[in-house]
């Protein structure tokens, strides 16, 4: 099957390499503002004015492409009877989205397939999106931040980078997109042999800030390997609009979502339901939704610290001694829950700020003494793993500042940092003699088990994902 995308937008290819079409590309090139003022003055209906948009790019191409099948799309924004293009300014785009803050507009997508020059298929899809007032303040901060990216989107916005502009939508993620993938789908299964087109599933990786994620690439390259129809982006989002955020990207069809830093405590209480692991931990960095409807949360850091361990060093064993965790975040909590569920009869946890700690173990286990910052290495002598749960040693963090020279060199010592892959704390170790595990392994494998939830598939952790993700 020949097949023609009738536009160059990046998130409309993506949408079709998510399906895992093979199309090509073409510019239209119609005169679409005079094409409109037209119809507007002809008193068009919004639904006829993306038809037949969508139909121009579609004929324009057919012609020159006779036997490919072609897709042309448009796309309009309707508010109060009036069509919003794309801002011609900062200043336009303030009036836009001061006129649209409270307020629920309609977004037209339209979509027809040409072949021979000839109409074979035609799809409207009104999605109706109800934005959150917004005050003068946030829309200004906003301008600052997004304006080189939104200028050329018809009012102003990108759903898919700020969702938290809406308080909630009625619609479909590819319509509002502006593919309506899943009746082309349809459509095109009709008239090709072969294994059926699969709708693409969708995950997201959520945060705030969220751009340093490896999560986009780590799954990219899953999907890409196993040829499975989905995709998985990265989603920032300020923690006050998290649950209803969440919530709405859930309706227009998510299948679920990995959470990190700041929001995974809020999305165990976001959940219907939780794993024994989430629930101990208190807190979730997966959410899944269920065919019920239901949304599971879990948490799969612990089991990304301990898969790491044993395939990097099959011969640790956890019940030999003490446990030495530096650090009392989020991260430590889940590897505290790892150890003594795999059979560390102690561990001595160690942190800049004491309290943090106390309230941590408090929580946990009586398993876990909290010893002070400038006592951790009066007890390396004792232990048999050890485990930097810090940031400290980090690039561009401060070091880890450890004197290793009476550590057990039995013991095992592995850091969560991956940037640098081995940082002093291993280089120090291992001049001991000491087994040393990094870091990369416990991010790649404690995507597992969401990617299979998700996209029904168990993904394998190889040397060329880890060579991806540290690229």
């Amino acid at each position: 099957m020949d097949l023609i995308l009738a536009s160059q937008s990046i998130t409309r290819r993506r949408i079709l390499d998510a399906a895992r079409i093979d199309a090509r590309f073409m510019s239209p090139k119609i005169d679409e503002e005079n094409i409109t003022k037209s119809l507007i003055a002809d008193q068009a209906l919004p639904r006829d004015i993306a038809d037949t948009l969508a139909e121009h790019k579609a004929l324009k191409i057919s012609r020159k492409n006779l036997d490919s099948l072609v897709i042309g799309c448009d796309q309009i924004l309707v508010f109060e009877g009036e069509i919003f293009g794309k801002p011609a300014s900062p200043e336009a785009l303030k009036d836009m989205l001061s006129r649209l803050s409270g307020q629920t507009h309609r977004l037209v997508t339209a979509n027809v397939i040409y072949k021979d020059g000839k109409p074979m298929w035609r799809h409207v899809a009104i999605c109706h999106m109800s934005m959150r007032t917004i005050t003068s303040t946030e829309i200004d901060a906003y301008i600052d931040a997004h304006w080189p990216d939104v200028k050329h989107s018809a009012g102003g916005y990108h759903f898919e980078r700020t969702p938290d502009l809406f308080s909630s939508v009625r619609g479909n993620w590819f319509d509002i997109m502006g593919l309506s993938i899943d009746p082309i789908l349809r459509f095109l299964n009709q008239h090709q042999a072969g294994n059926p087109f699969q709708i693409p599933r969708l995950a997201a990786v959520l945060g705030h800030p969220i751009a340093q994620s490896k999560s986009p690439l780590m799954h990219g390259h899953w999907l890409k390997k196993n040829q499975i129809s989905g995709d998985y982006i990265a989603i920032d989002i300020p923690p006050m609009r998290f649950n209803t955020t969440v919530r709405m990207l859930f309706d227009v069809g998510f299948s679920g979502f990995n959470v990190t830093i700041p929001h995974k405590e809020q999305a165990l209480a976001f959940a219907d339901d939780m794993t024994s692991r989430a629930r101990r931990i208190g807190a979730a960095n997966t959410l899944i939704k269920r065919d019920s409807g239901k949304i599971s949360a879990d948490n799969t850091d612990g089991y990304g610290f301990m898969t790491n361990l044993a395939s990097q060093n099959s011969a640790w064993n956890p019940s030999a001694g003490p446990s030495l965790v530096l650090g009392a975040g989020g991260a430590a909590r889940a590897i505290l829950v790892a150890l003594l569920e795999a059979g560390v009869p102690k561990i001595y946890l160690c942190n800049r700020t004491r309290a943090r700690a106390e309230d941590l173990a408090a929580d946990i286990s009586d398993c876990i003494e909290v010893i002070d910052w400038e006592d951790k290495q009066g007890v390396l002598p004792d232990v048999f793993t050890v485990v930097n749960a810090t940031s400290l040693g980090m690039i561009g963090k401060p070091p880890l500042e450890i004197d290793l020279t009476n550590l057990n060199p039995d013991a095992l010592v592995t850091d969560l940092i991956y940037a640098p892959l081995e940082t002093q704390l291993l280089k120090d170790a291992r001049t001991r003699g000491c087994e040393v595990v990094s870091g990369i392994g416990m991010l790649l494998h404690q995507g597992v088990p969401g990617f299979e939830a998700w996209f029904g598939h168990r993904p394998a952790v190889d040397e060329e994902l880890e060579a991806l993700v540290l690229t």
